[in-house]
């Protein structure tokens, strides 16, 4: 026997299978499980997999910076409203 390695060759369905997504990120789970979905149905051409996948993940990514930027706004809204409480004094009607 040979002592060289025996490569160990995944299938695509097992590569996208192994990406490990959370629990709670709901768009990757759909896009990882639409592109094995597509992988069942014999598109298993590696770059196809990926051009299933990018397009997907492109139109994710833009809602992410869209919902990024929106939260930026809106602590910046808050940390001027905070700041502006700070500075004005509370009234003080002597009651």
């Amino acid at each position: 026997m040979s002592d060289e390695a025996v490569p160990i060759v995944a299938t695509v369905a097992e590569v996208v299978e192994s990406w490990n997504v959370p629990a709670e990120a709901v768009v990757a789970a759909r896009i990882r499980n639409n592109i094995l979905v597509a992988i069942e149905r014999g598109y298993d051409d590696p770059q196809l997999v990926a051009d299933l996948a990018v397009g997907p993940l492109v139109m994710a990514l833009g809602q992410l910076e869209v919902e990024l930027a929106d939260a930026r706004r809106r602590i910046a809204n808050l940390e001027r409203g905070c700041a502006e409480q700070e500075r004005t004094p509370e009234s003080d009607d002597g009651q």
